[in-house]
């Protein structure tokens, strides 16, 4: 009889702890908005993100608003009615479209942190620097050049281009100013390209109306693979050496061509999608715990062949 209640008792303990450790683990929900699901770096930090916030606790919400900024808006009102979001961070298809379901947020108690930009009623962000980062990007371009084929040459230049946000309007402008002012001969034409389908058919139609263009610049990584695609198919080949390809940002497939022998896709500037993702997670569970909360800047690091290996997600090479 003894033993029997002993055993109740343990059952009953471990019932309590189980139920205990549950308890203390359901922690609620934060929610991450991106734009759209076609960008490749932030798929590889959501998948990041998604089990070690789980780990602590919280269930991580996403959406795909396929860069309408009315589902984006609508998502969002959707996640403060749950009124089980504790946090929401984003970046904002339009930031001033934004505000007012900002300002409902934070009325319900729910912190917004802003991933990349910064606008009105955000509690802080996570930030860069877009101008520069897109300068870095031609000043690597311009010396290429200076080195390969003449300062005075009169190469054709092809810059990427997306205007409807400042985070990209401001890489654009950095690049595009960054190599007219380094090559002033230089022709340099920039046109519109966000994915990889927009970067594909852009190249097309480039090589068309300017088939010498040899240089291609991007804000992105999703256009230039693109981009890399259509030279090749066009019959460019992957070692060409009149030929420079860079981009901002990458994922293990844009890995794995930098480090192609010569290959014409040379560097890019690049966030690494685990300190994204921490940067990311540590500011929603802070938010969620209403712990105080302060910008975040985030610089790029060069990624080139030699480099390239360090950059992989999970560090494994596909």
């Amino acid at each position: 009889m003894k033993r029997l209640i002993i055993s109740a008792l343990a059952a009953l303990l471990v019932l309590v702890g189980a139920s205990k450790l549950y308890a203390e683990e359901d922690k609620g929900a934060v929610a991450m908005s991106f734009g759209g699901s076609t960008i490749a770096l932030w798929n590889d930090i959501i998948a990041l993100m998604e089990p070690s916030l789980a780990s602590k606790g919280y269930q991580l919400i996403t959406h795909d608003p396929q860069f309408r900024v009315e589902q984006q808006v609508q998502d969002w009102k959707s996640w403060i009615a749950q009124r089980k979001v504790k946090a929401i961070m984003g970046w904002p298809i339009n930031a001033d479209a934004m505000i007012p379901v900002t300002r409902q947020a934070q009325d319900a108690g729910i912190p917004v942190i802003g991933y990349a930009v910064h606008w009105r009623g955000i509690s802080a962000a996570m930030l860069t620097n877009p101008e520069k980062d897109g300068r870095s990007i031609a000043e690597y371009a311009v010396n290429w050049v200076t080195e390969n084929i003449g300062a005075d040459a009169a190469v054709e230049i092809c810059v990427l281009s997306d205007e409807q946000n400042d985070l990209t309007a401001l890489r654009v402008k950095g690049i595009y100013e960054g190599v007219k002012e380094g090559l002033p001969n230089a022709m340099v034409y920039k046109v519109p390209a966000l994915s990889r389908e927009n970067g594909y058919t852009a190249a097309k139609q480039q090589l068309t109306a300017h088939p010498d263009t040899t240089i291609w610049l991007s804000f992105s990584n999703d256009n230039m693979k693109g981009v890399y695609k259509a030279l090749t198919d066009a019959g460019v080949a992957p070692d060409d050496p009149r030929y420079f390809l860079a981009g901002m940002d990458v994922t293990n497939e844009d890995l794995d061509l930098i480090q192609l022998p010569n290959s014409i896709y040379r560097m890019a500037f690049a966030f690494r999608s685990e300190t994204l993702a921490e940067v990311n997670e540590n500011f929603l569970v802070a938010a969620a715990e209403g712990q105080p909360l302060e910008d975040v800047y985030v610089l790029p690091e060069l990624v080139n062949p030699e480099t390239a290996k360090n950059f992989y997600v999970g560090n494994v090479r596909h």
